[in-house]
């Protein structure tokens, strides 16, 4: 088995990029009161929600990790997955304001473009 080199400086970026906005949605969670912390799951679970942020968040979280790590493939699958929330978010979008879905459109392809070179 090959040994895995992670780059500190990634190492550095990746926790404080990924750790601080979780500690902070935990934190903000625990605060709530009952009902908003099962209005809040509800709004999560939902398809519209895991279409587009979470596809979203997830494609960034494993084009991170496949960076960190040097993982092509893993780096792939984030990108791809990326692209499929970016889709669904410009869809999503275009139903409310076409010209507000431009931006998100440039703005996925622009990351991409970024990861894939």
């Amino acid at each position: 088995m090959g040994k895995i080199e992670i780059n500190t400086d990634s190492l550095v970026t990746f926790i404080i990029m990924w750790g601080i906005p979780i500690f902070m949605v935990f934190r903000g969670y625990f605060k709530l009161d009952t009902d908003d912390k099962k209005s809040a799951m509800k709004d999560f679970r939902s398809k519209r929600f895991i279409l587009t942020i979470g596809f979203i968040v997830g494609g960034v979280f494993l084009t991170h990790l496949g960076v960190l790590f040097a993982i092509n493939i893993l780096k792939g699958i984030g990108i791809a997955i990326l692209i499929i929330g970016g889709i669904f978010s410009t869809i999503e979008m275009w139903k409310e304001s076409k010209i507000k879905s431009v931006p998100i459109l440039i703005l996925v392809s622009f990351v991409v473009l970024i990861n894939v070179t």
